[in-house]
């Protein structure tokens, strides 16, 4: 039985679009590396390419199973697509593969639209608890339907960027999760602080502002009581030092206190070159929790 819409949570990350059933947990271990776990057990491990790259021969199936068969000293075998995996014919090319001649192992399924190769890993587990949850399968998709902007969704997260910033590094560290992206010439990064009021009782709300994006308490200004921001053009000798100093010149960065949460989250964008508004004004509205 599909599990009810209440009981699925959206997942994007990178390029990899999908729903998950509540009680799934998703880990997160490189910039094109998923595996997905119920009660600390593994399900299914995900690889891809990763897209800001050009398509390589390496990501052919022939070439990624051909690597893994010299990776195990097991005897690699092409075998029919378990059940479970069979929903993604329309869409993908599936290549399964077996390595005791016994269970499934993994499969290799290529993107008909993108030709994205994705990697999967299969486990003792992964027929049995996710053949109820089809609705899974029936939503994985690394196209999107936005071809202008980037939609991304994890852990209670969710955001849309441009779809010419590249993710240049991310942390989830106990209270205080972290994203960082680039693009030629702009720097973006976004954060949220749990535990808001135990930093609170430490240190002002102007003063973990302005660490998060390197400024002055000055230079802040306050909103209302739970939002602050930093919009201030650049002064003649402002952007002299930000330039010896090798420093992007124009600065924009928010601060939110979510206090039903007890949360803050807060967006930092900065360029060499002058930043669009509106499109600022579209990062902003779109930051905030998964419902």
């Amino acid at each position: 039985m599909v599990p009810p819409s209440h009981e699925i949570r959206p997942v994007s990350w990178n390029g990899i679009y999908c729903s998950l059933p509540v009680h799934w947990d998703i880990i997160v271990k490189g910039n094109c590396h998923l595996i997905i776990e119920q009660d600390l057990h593994p399900l299914l491990e995900f690889r891809w390419q990763d897209k800001t790259q050009p398509a390589k021969k390496k990501n052919s199936t022939h070439f990624i199973l051909s690597q893994l068969n010299r990776e195990t000293d097991k005897q690699l075998e092409i075998i029919k697509p378990p059940q479970f995996l069979q929903t993604l014919d329309h869409r993908f090319e599936l290549t399964s593969f077996t390595l005791d001649d016994t269970h499934p192992a993994g499969a290799v399924i290529t993107c008909r639209q993108c030709r994205t190769a994705i990697l999967l890993q299969f486990f003792n587990t992964t027929a049995s608890s996710t053949a109820p949850h089809i609705s899974f399968f029936e939503s994985f998709s690394c196209c999107p339907e936005d071809k202008h902007d980037s939609y991304w969704a994890i852990e209670d997260l969710r955001f849309k960027i441009p779809l010419h910033f590249t993710l240049d590094s991310y942390s989830f560290s106990f209270g205080l999760t972290k994203f960082s992206f680039k693009s030629r010439v702009t720097n973006l990064k976004f954060c949220r602080l749990a535990g808001a009021s135990k930093h609170l009782g430490r240190y002002t709300f102007t003063n973990l502002f302005a660490n998060f994006n390197d400024s002055t308490s000055d230079e802040c200004t306050v909103i209302d009581s739970d939002t602050l921001i930093l919009d201030t053009p650049p002064s003649l000798g402002d952007r002299l030092f930000r330039i010896i100093k090798r420093k992007k010149i124009y600065r924009w960065a928010t601060f939110r206190h979510f206090t039903d949460q007890d949360k803050i989250l807060g967006i930092h964008m900065e360029s060499r070159q002058p930043l669009d508004r509106h499109q600022l004004a579209l990062i902003e509205k779109d930051y905030g929790f998964i419902q």
